[in-house]
């Protein structure tokens, strides 16, 4: 199994907090399947099982200041 696809989830608060997480696809031309959301230290994040486009954060709140982050994928 080779990685066919990868999505870089970045979260920054702004209290000036940030942190990004990579997810990869492995699979073939028949198929594939995402890895899971991780757990990341600066903020307490929910993530969806995803589908085809792989795991998304459903919640997440900054663990420096309580605030809402902004979270941005590419």
């Amino acid at each position: 199994m080779a990685v066919t696809d990868k999505a870089t989830h970045t979260v920054k608060c702004i209290c000036g907090a940030s942190e990004s997480v990579t997810l990869f696809e492995y699979g073939s031309a028949y198929g594939g399947s995402w890895q899971s959301g991780t757990p990341m230290t600066q903020f307490t994040v929910t993530w969806s099982a995803g589908g085809f486009g792989g795991p998304s954060i459903t919640s997440t709140k900054c663990n420096k200041c309580g605030d809402t982050p902004e979270i941005t994928i590419s």
